[in-house]
């Protein structure tokens, strides 16, 4: 029998190491590009160019073989480290719609007696108060932030070679390099890679600037206690840096693209346009302060976007999110802080279990806290805000899309009043049953919020469009 893998690739184009041969040889070959792909199939030459290509510094012909793989039950320390590829495409199962209670959590294979013990424990443990809160009637999406960072997930991922070899890098000689799990996924993968394009094995190689072996990260815990912030507390925004004169620049980018003149500069047809390629010549960069690492996976998921991330191996510990909908309840309160608590407690044991200790990545909780910084042009931000601003988006992504909103208006208010979830944006909801049914309450917040920064005033604040 077929030994079940956790990373299979299920998919991958046909012909790939013809159509990345062919790529070498249209620069410098006579003949069109159907004429040259025929030339190539079954040409026994295609690997040893390939090579020699890929050898001289020329990486962009191996982009055209694209693969699609599926993770079977891994970590979501794992989905993490997968979906910080920005030139990928994830497809991952929600944590807001789906019960992970029993879908179970990845234990490293060297724990044995009381290491294995308090780590069943504390997983365990979790995984029960993640259940009775669920059973409690909280929202999955508030449930979820007891999940530890051991918990399975599983989703596709679908990237080209390129990008795959650079992962690989990633996790043999990089970040990765001290995580088994991620090693023995890398196995996985070079072992079919080998059977199915082995072309790309000679370029996963160590650099000057990897780290070396053993530099993981030491735990972190500053608090005995747990420290819990509350949902005004956590996901605050700073804007950093914004085009000193946007609308200038906007407008010198509409007539690069429009020449001649005859065309007048229009912002609303710009926004209307299916190519508004000029919004991306304006850059945003803003830093988010104390995001959940549940709300770190929405925020990524946007690919046109320079995100720095710190290492999950470095969250502190003791810093939690207190969901509305459980502090409004005495019941509910006392289950997920005892809960907190006693995870807090065990992890300061892991000090004096060294091979335990070098595991406590897996120890993180989906609540815990960490601070973001990233840069997004207004094309990006059009589609950012439009998503998760919307009243299905979860609530502390939209409270983020939001307060950003607030911070972009003052500085370009003829463009940034015009963004907001697509019922005010477009004039329509596009979530058909799903939708919130709340249009006309959310146009007022949205047109209030709007009006506000459009005469200068900075009194609306998060409470104002709090959806």
């Amino acid at each position: 029998m077929e030994r079940e893998l956790h990373a299979k690739i299920i998919s991958r184009n046909a012909g790939s190491e013809e159509v990345c041969a062919s790529a070498a040889r249209i620069s410098t070959t006579a003949g069109n590009a159907q004429e040259i792909f025929e030339n190539a199939r079954g040409n026994p030459k295609n690997r040893a160019l390939i090579e020699k290509v890929l050898a001289s510094g020329h990486k962009s012909l191996i982009e055209h073989a694209v693969f699609t793989i599926a993770l079977r039950d891994v970590s979501v320390f794992v989905e993490q480290f997968f979906i910080e590829c920005r030139l990928a495409s994830f497809t991952v199962k929600s944590r807001r719609y789906v019960d992970f209670s029993r879908l179970g959590y990845h234990v490293p294979p060297e724990l044995e007696g009381e290491d294995l013990a308090l780590y069943r424990r504390y997983m365990d443990g979790l995984f029960q108060a993640y259940g009775d809160l669920l059973e409690a009637g909280v929202p999955r999406e508030d449930a979820r932030f007891l999940l530890p960072y051991s918990f399975h997930s599983n989703f596709y991922c679908t990237l080209n070679a390129r990008e795959l070899g650079h992962l690989l890098g990633e996790i043999r000689y990089g970040r990765g390099r001290d995580v088994p799990e991620l090693q023995r996924l890398a196995d996985e993968l070079t072992a079919q890679l080998e059977e199915g394009f082995p072309c790309l094995l000679p370029e996963i190689q160590p650099s000057a600037g990897d780290p070396p072996a053993g530099g993981g990260l030491p735990l972190r815990c500053s608090s005995a206690s747990p420290v819990y912030l509350t949902r005004r507390e956590a996901g605050a925004v700073a804007l950093l840096n914004a085009p000193a004169e946007p609308g200038k620049l906007l407008e010198a980018a509409w007539r690069t693209q429009h020449p001649g003149g005859e065309t007048p500069f229009s912002l609303g047809a710009l926004l209307d346009s299916r190519r508004p390629r000029e919004l991306e010549q304006l850059a945003y960069t803003y830093a988010v302060s104390h995001v959940t690492l549940s709300g770190l996976t929405h925020l990524v998921r946007h690919r046109m976007q320079s995100i720095v991330i710190p290492p999950i191996q470095s969250v502190d510990h003791s810093g939690v999110i207190l969901p509305d909908t459980i502090a409004a309840a005495p019941a509910l309160l006392e289950r997920y802080q005892g809960a907190v608590k006693t995870a807090c407690g065990l992890v300061l044991q892991l000090r004096n279990h060294p091979i335990l200790e070098k595991y406590h990545y897996y120890f993180a909780l989906s609540g815990n806290l960490v601070d973001v910084m990233t840069t997004m042009n207004a094309r990006e931000l059009q589609w950012f805000i439009r998503l998760r601003s919307c009243n299905r988006a979860q609530w502390e992504i939209r409270d983020i899309a939001v307060d950003l909103l607030r911070q972009l208006q003052p500085g370009f208010p003829e463009l940034f009043s015009r963004f907001g979830p697509s019922c005010f944006s477009t004039g329509r909801c596009p979530e058909g049953r799903l939708s919130c049914g709340q249009m006309e309450a959310v146009l007022a917040r949205f047109r209030t919020l709007s009006e506000a920064k459009q005469r200068g005033g900075l009194e609306a604040s998060r409470g104002l469009v709090s959806l």
